[in-house]
């Protein structure tokens, strides 16, 4: 069933995943200016591209999309739908950790930085927290069919 809790928990890791595409992940604080670092690349104040590329983030960004969304409406078929929530939460991890390697690739390449949080940085803890309480009620449905079918 559509339904569920738990399809609710995957629709918001879906629009949260989106929001990422919308602005800045992070802002470097420099003293001659600062540099917003988004999903495909950083950009000084003035909107221009520095040689940074981030590719692999928009990559990542736009598959943790494509797997939530496709996550939820894999409901016929829990098992898979339990796995796919798993690598979501693997791949979110993954996602942090590449976008974390990109901004201390920017700052290293400067004197005197200072890295500033913008909001969009604490949507990925939030989508983790989604998709294990996604597992938990994936698997609380994939037990309570397991004892029906017991008892039949």
């Amino acid at each position: 069933m559509i339904q569920r809790r738990q399809s609710l928990y995957l629709l918001i890791v879906f629009v949260l995943t989106v929001l990422l595409f919308t602005g800045p992940l992070a802002f470097i604080n420099l003293e001659e200016g600062g540099i917003y670092f988004k999903h495909h690349g950083a950009f000084d104040m003035q909107g221009e591209k520095l040689g940074v590329s981030s590719w692999p983030v928009t990559v990542m960004i736009a598959l943790s999309a494509l797997l939530s969304f496709l996550t939820i409406f894999s409901y016929m078929n829990r098992p898979r739908q339990i796995r796919l929530t798993i690598f979501l939460m693997l791949f979110n991890l993954g996602m942090v950790g590449l976008a974390y390697y990109y901004v201390r690739h920017i700052m290293h390449n400067f004197d005197g930085v200072q890295f500033v949080f913008q909001w969009r940085l604490m949507l990925p803890p939030i989508m983790l927290v989604l998709l294990f309480l996604a597992f938990k009620g994936i698997q609380k449905d994939e037990l309570l069919i397991k004892a029906a079918d017991r008892i039949r």
